[in-house]
């Protein structure tokens, strides 16, 4: 006698409409530690600070011109605002005081400045100020992840559903250059720019499913 197959079912948002039955790809991105670390060569951090900010603009820049391409002008128009946020003086000459000042390690100066943007954002009572909060978390993340030279990652060969933690807007846009029939996360709501970017894409999504990536 065979067993029958469990079969399991999430409950989450239709951030996206559409129907779609593929296999699951697991999309983990790095959970960066951040530490507290001083330092001595203080002209190195700044350059390592500026060189991770100028990569940070050309990808977006790049995500910007794909964007434009699949989404049109209009709906681009977030990752612009991406690229102001990393030519804003006031951040910059914050941080690059900060690390100046304080001898700490590029990185964290970085998140601990940044994040202080996505805390007004998270305390704020309106819905789309929060959802607002995972684009500046996307601009933090980037740069750090540049300041350590590491690379966006996803090798997709076969038609899948994304299955991830979360999506930025940019990692929805650079999907669609992959095999990607939907999406699914555990966080974000309706108006949250990656679901935007999904509809806009036609690709079904649901998102705040809680716990399908475990």
């Amino acid at each position: 006698m065979k067993s029958k197959e469990k079969t399991n079912v999430y409950k989450g948002i239709a951030a996206a409409p559409g129907i779609a039955i593929k296999p699951a790809y697991l999309f983990k991105k790095d959970i960066e530690i951040i530490n507290n670390e001083s330092i001595t060569d203080i002209a190195e951090a700044i350059t390592s600070f500026n060189e991770a900010l100028e990569k940070s603009k050309n990808e977006l820049a790049k995500v910007f011109s794909l964007a434009v391409d699949k989404l049109g002008e209009k709906r681009a128009a977030l990752f612009e605002a991406q690229i102001m946020i990393l030519d804003d003086p006031i951040l910059i000459e914050k941080i690059v005081s900060r690390i100046a000042d304080e001898k700490m390690n590029p990185e964290f100066i970085v998140n601990d400045e940044i994040s202080k943007y996505q805390d007004m954002m998270i305390s704020s009572h309106e819905p789309y100020m929060k959802e607002r909060s995972q684009d500046i978390e996307d601009i933090k993340n980037r740069i750090i992840r540049n300041i350590r030279k590491k690379k966006w990652k996803s090798r997709i060969t076969e038609e899948v559903i994304v299955v991830s933690e979360s999506l930025t807007p940019a990692d929805t846009v650079l999907f669609s250059r992959m095999k990607v029939a939907g999406y699914i996360t555990n966080f974000g709501g309706l108006t949250s720019h990656a679901a935007i970017v999904a509809r806009s894409l036609d690709v079904p999504a649901v998102v705040g499913v809680h716990d399908a990536t475990e």
